[in-house]
């Protein structure tokens, strides 16, 4: 069920800029040349998981690397965690047009993750991905460069703690931007501080299936502060919110996503921070919390699962740096599904509380029939290759994973249908445009 919700996208607006000075953020330690490119152990253990999906980081290490309790304790800490996430965190600040000459010139506050796709820190290289909310502003609609930021700057750990934005921020491209799915991209191009830095990408969580009560931490730039770290847990796997996000009081612009709950603290500044698992991956990007006297601890996170996927198309969309606003190309298949809750379990041997939903068709079309029960989709591109394969027990499941379908895909939809499993294959002709505005 939606939660019609009052929330605060967690952005921070400022008027001016108090901050002044550049602080070094120089990386290398190298004596005679640049810095070595040292693999970590969690790039071993992702290409030993591209072997193994369900291999844990603490297996990883026991079986491969002969790691003692100790050593695993050590490695895969809390707080050693935070520390190696915090290299990935930026700070955002975008800029807008004064629209009155006495006014100061408004600048948005957020955060942002920088993203392993297209990372290269030789050349000073990187992709950011954020909130949309926190680089569009719809009261600029009608102007030259319409609501999007022209003037977007980044700040790295530990530089943001006392900064000039104009003088000292990286330089960053807005490329892609969705209020859709309130997710945004942005390109850095050779920087020299990034280059001469120790920032490092993160990794999305490659997992579909979240369960209350893991922990995680959130990383962002808390009220404008500098980035900073708050720890808790995932406080409900999935719910639908909708949100406000209209510049002015006068204005409305809902819309409505999809999200995971979470009671680590999340502030103005947070917009667009990741939250991380304890294994360093993304859980998510952070988009909002709850904005209530009697409400403590409610903040939300778009998922990994679903970013990921909706990262891949907008990437796939850009083309000479320009910023791609005209619609995310998604799938639409012409049946129409919905869910109802059934019976959840307790699981005793992973010790998890497993909620499952029965998804079936509410609609016929693509060859499905009305009330048709989805067990599993797969996804085959034109050459044969299997891009997706997963069972259907959640109705999110089948959403997130259409997003990984393009035009002369196959969808394969196994279906229970009078008592029989029948496999229904859909070729994909068509695309259905998702809106930015």
């Amino acid at each position: 069920m939606k939660k019609l919700l009052t929330v605060c996208i967690a952005f921070l607006v400022s008027a001016s800029v108090l901050f002044g000075g550049c602080v070094s953020l120089s990386g290398a330690d190298g004596r005679d040349g640049k810095d070595g490119q040292n693999a970590s152990v969690y790039d071993y253990y992702e290409l030993a998981k591209s072997q193994d999906p369900d291999l844990t980081i603490e297996e990883f290490l026991r079986e491969y690397l002969n790691y003692t309790d100790e050593d695993i304790k050590n490695s895969t800490s809390l707080q050693a965690s935070i520390n190696r996430s915090l290299f990935s965190a930026v700070s955002i600040a975008a800029g807008f047009p004064k629209r009155n000459s006495w006014e100061d010139k408004p600048w948005f506050f957020g955060s942002g993750v920088i993203l392993d796709e297209g990372f290269d820190k030789d050349n000073g290289n990187a992709y950011v991905v954020t909130n949309c909310h926190v680089i569009y502003y719809d009261l600029y609609e009608k102007t030259a460069n319409g609501p999007i930021s022209q003037e977007v700057y980044l700040f790295l750990y530990g530089q943001d703690a006392d900064y000039d934005i104009e003088k000292c921020g990286i330089e960053a491209t807005v490329v892609a931007a969705s209020q859709t799915y309130d997710i945004a991209v942005l390109k850095v191009e050779n920087s020299e501080i990034l280059k001469n830095s120790n920032a490092s990408p993160a990794s999305f969580s490659t997992k579909d299936d979240v369960y209350v009560g893991e922990t995680v931490y959130a990383i962002g730039n808390s009220e404008g502060y500098g980035i900073a770290a708050t720890q808790g847990i995932v406080s409900k796997d999935s719910e639908l919110i909708s949100i406000d996000l209209a510049s002015s009081q006068f204005n409305e612009n809902i819309k409505e996503y999809r999200v995971m709950r979470t009671d680590a603290a999340i502030n103005s500044g947070n917009s667009g921070g990741g939250l991380f698992y304890l294994d360093g991956s993304l859980a998510g990007i952070v988009n909002a919390k709850a904005a209530s006297d009697d409400i403590d601890n409610m903040g939300f996170v778009l998922p990994a699962g679903n970013v990921r996927r909706l990262l891949k198309i907008m990437t796939e969309s850009m083309t000479g740096g320009a910023i791609k606003t005209a619609g995310v190309n998604r799938i639409a298949l012409v049946a129409e599904f919905s869910s109802y809750a059934c019976a959840s379990k307790y699981n005793n041997e992973t010790g998890k509380a497993e909620i499952c939903e029965n998804v079936y068709v509410k609609t016929e079309g693509d060859g499905l029939k009305v009330d048709d029960a989805i067990r599993h989709i797969k996804i085959t591109d034109a050459s044969g290759t299997v891009i997706e394969d997963k069972d259907v027990t959640r109705l999110y499941h089948l959403d997130d994973t259409l997003l990984s379908a393009r035009v002369g895909y196959t969808v394969t939809l196994t279906v229970s249908r009078n008592g029989e499993e029948v496999a229904v294959d859909i070729l994909l002709r068509s695309v259905h445009n998702r809106s930015f505005d």
